[in-house]
């Protein structure tokens, strides 16, 4: 009975040991051919480490120049618009130029009378303003009259308000008593110092307007008849009370 358990228990430490020496045999194996696999592998995995630090090297360069061209774009759109202001600015005064030399020019022509007529007065009109009445061909205007010299006698008379234009038959100038609408159809001069006036009136469908001219007619010879004309250029349109406000605080 003790035999055969002898040899039972030789069989299987004989199988244990040939298990493990299998087992040794297969891992020396295993990490026999993965040293091969990784010495056979290693050019072409450092070539593709390399191909990807070059990648990356690539992304940020590209990174760098788009970030570059987004600064570039910004910068020179700012400078665009910094030119377009400063010629809309610069455009802005020359208009202002333009006007106030014309006004000085003006001033110059009237006092020039004043002395050639000597000790006589003179009345300016300033501040034209036309605005549309909300229907087409009809409109509302107010100005304003000024002595020309401070301290002058109160004057009198008549405005001569004229619309210069064209229609089918040619050159033509209107005044308010030509037209039918017109209100008020005449405009009397009664100041000392300054003077506003206003009124509105309608055109005619085919005539197309190109100018204002308003003429000062005294009443007697103390003062100088003068006119002067002014571009057709009407506005939106606006209430009257504030035009003649506006008017009255410019003056």
């Amino acid at each position: 009975m003790a035999e055969p358990l002898k040899r039972l228990s030789y069989r299987l430490l004989a199988g244990g040991v040939y298990a493990v020496l299998l087992a040794a045999a297969l891992w020396a194996g295993f990490d026999l051919g993965q040293a091969r696999v990784t010495t056979l592998m290693q050019p072409e995995l450092s070539a593709l480490d390399a191909q990807r630090l070059d990648l990356v090297a690539q992304r940020d360069a590209l990174r760098d120049e788009i970030a570059a061209a987004l600064r570039e774009r910004v910068i020179s759109e700012r400078s665009h618009q910094i030119d377009r202001e400063t010629a809309r600015a610069l455009t802005d005064q020359l208009k202002e130029a333009q006007d106030a030399r014309l006004e000085l020019s003006r001033e110059i022509s009237y006092l020039k009378r004043l002395v050639q007529e000597g000790g006589r007065g003179a009345i300016r009109v300033q501040d034209l303003r036309i605005v549309s009445d909300g229907t087409p061909k009809a409109f509302r205007y107010a100005f304003t009259l000024t002595q020309v010299v401070p301290g002058f006698a109160e004057s009198t008379g008549h405005i001569r308000f004229e619309i210069e234009g064209r229609n089918a038959s040619g050159v033509v100038t209107l005044s308010l008593e030509d037209l039918p609408s017109a209100e008020p159809r005449t405009l009397p001069i009664a100041l000392e110092y300054l003077q506003s006036l206003s009124g509105s009136f309608a055109l005619p469908d085919d005539f197309e307007p190109s100018a204002v001219l308003i003429g000062i007619e005294p009443s007697d010879d103390r003062l100088i008849p003068t006119s002067e004309s002014f571009p057709w250029a009407p506005t939106a349109e606006a209430p009257l009370g504030s035009l003649l406000e506006a008017l009255s605080r410019g003056a």
